[in-house]
């Protein structure tokens, strides 16, 4: 090994551990020196190999065993590079690229809707008052003006919090991985719903957890299921989706999310709330589980992707104060912080009346879209929904006797793109389920799509 003092030394010992460990240099569970050994044959102090060991166990290439020393945890490694693999043949699913197509795949809103006029103003607006502040790193936990106006607009979905206790983030996407580098070891069993979203499942076994699946209700996960496995296991974290769910468009139950609550106190584990939808309400507005949490044991996620400008990628996580420190410092060392450039101008539109004005604007829209959609879908025979979502994006349909493997590739034939459930399982099967999401087609194409897709399950079902 062959160590460079321009370099720090503890990552350059990391580095060369890692990459004998992905090359198959060392033996599964094989025992690496010890830190005096190495430290001796190195040249180099004790807390040099103790640095470079434990950022290896971080990343998950190594595990320790108390009192016996470090050994490769290569048989992880090996576990994430076939998941890689298999993720890369999904991945695609999610990127249709076909010319003329009608794509029910795609998730982000329709670019037509975007407020770039207004947001352009924004922009410039806050160079003008700003300076050369907006281009200097900004506050790793975030604008400090944009974590306040944050934490008003939350005093309204009864969400009480400091601006302190609130991270600003890089979309739900980048939450997630900050909570899975920050908070979850190895071996911690995290409760997912079945079927749930992709990048959640992905990050959470790429973290080293054990990841739990529990069927979805109509009105949230399966609560019988869910004792059955706290009173086997001890469970660190629950990640759910309260609020127009992805991929099924169910909303939780009060009574379900309170129940939920008081077991998360009993049994001593924490949950993270994705929310990324629940603006996009056509009747009722929801309250968040956050909202109903007086023991500090949610973890809040937001994200504005599904409403504004997917590719600003804003959001924000609230989390309690021992846990906020950590992930704050994981976002430091991830990407520094999130631009000030963004951040300043959606602080300046947020203060504004363009907010309401344009999610109004959006719920509108997507609540015609949606009416359009269910009354064709009702039509199609061998089509089944899951639930009559209040809201979001999204219907979960099941199949009769058809696979959502050969309508998709029957639909595409047509220009027409949905997923297919295996994308939102555990299991990666997909039991004849499809998602179908309306945000990225106009009114006049939803009816010629979903035309499109009827003729495709007739003909599948008549082969």
């Amino acid at each position: 090994m062959n160590l460079d003092n321009q370099q720090t030394l503890y990552l350059q010992i990391y580095e060369t551990i890692k990459h004998d460990i992905i090359e198959n240099k060392y033996a599964e569970h094989e025992k690496l020196p010890s830190i005096r050994n190495l430290a001796k044959k190195l040249g180099v102090n004790n807390i040099t190999i103790v640095k470079a060991y434990d950022t290896l166990e971080k990343d998950r290439y190594v595990y320790k065993k108390r009192g016996s020393g470090v050994y490769v945890n290569n048989l992880n490694i090996k576990k994430n590079i076939l998941e890689e693999e298999i993720l890369m043949e999904t991945f695609k699913y999610g990127k249709l690229d076909v010319e003329g197509e009608i794509n029910f795949a795609n998730s982000n809103p329709n670019g037509n809707y975007f407020p770039i006029t207004k947001f352009k103003n924004c922009i410039n607006f806050v160079i003008d008052r700003d300076q050369e502040k907006i281009f200097a790193y900004e506050d790793p936990k975030g604008y400090a003006g944009l974590r306040s106006i944050i934490s008003k607009h939350l005093e309204a979905e009864k969400i009480m919090t400091h601006p302190e206790d609130i991270q600003i983030i890089s979309g739900a996407q980048q939450g997630i991985d900050l909570i899975t580098k920050s908070l979850i070891h190895l071996g911690d069993n995290i409760i997912i719903e079945n079927p749930s979203y992709s990048g959640a499942i992905t990050s959470f076994k790429r973290g080293g957890a054990k990841v739990i699946d529990i069927p979805l209700l109509e009105d949230g996960i399966d609560l019988k299921n869910l004792k059955k496995i706290l009173a086997k296991e001890k469970i660190s974290y629950l990640y759910l989706m309260t609020n127009f769910h992805n991929p099924t468009g169910i909303s939780y139950s009060k009574k379900k999310k309170l129940k939920i609550l008081e077991l998360a106190e009993k049994h001593d584990f924490y949950i993270i709330e994705d929310d990324s939808s629940s603006d996009l309400y056509y009747k009722d507005k929801p309250f968040s589980l956050k909202s109903m949490d007086t023991g500090e044991r949610v973890i809040y996620i937001k994200s504005y992707s599904r409403i504004f400008m997917p590719g600003l990628r804003l959001g924000f996580l609230i989390a309690p104060k021992d846990k906020l420190k950590y992930i704050s410092f994981t976002k430091f060392h991830t990407d520094i912080s999130t631009p000030g450039l963004i951040q300043r101008a959606f602080e300046h539109y947020l203060s504004s009346d363009s907010w309401e004005i344009h999610t109004k604007k959006l719920r509108s829209i997507y609540k015609k879209k949606f009416e359009v959609a269910y009354d064709l879908l009702k039509k199609i025979k061998h089509l089944k929904l899951f639930a009559v979502p209040q809201g979001g994006l999204y219907f979960w349909v099941k199949l009769d006797k058809i696979s959502s493997e050969a309508l998709f590739l029957k639909a595409l034939q047509k220009k027409v793109g949905i997923l297919p459930g295996s994308i939102f399982k555990l299991d990666e099967k997909s039991d004849g389920w499809v998602r179908l999401c309306f945000a990225d087609v106009e009114i006049e194409e939803i009816k010629k799509g979903l035309n499109i897709l009827k003729e495709s399950v007739e003909e599948l079902y008549n082969l």
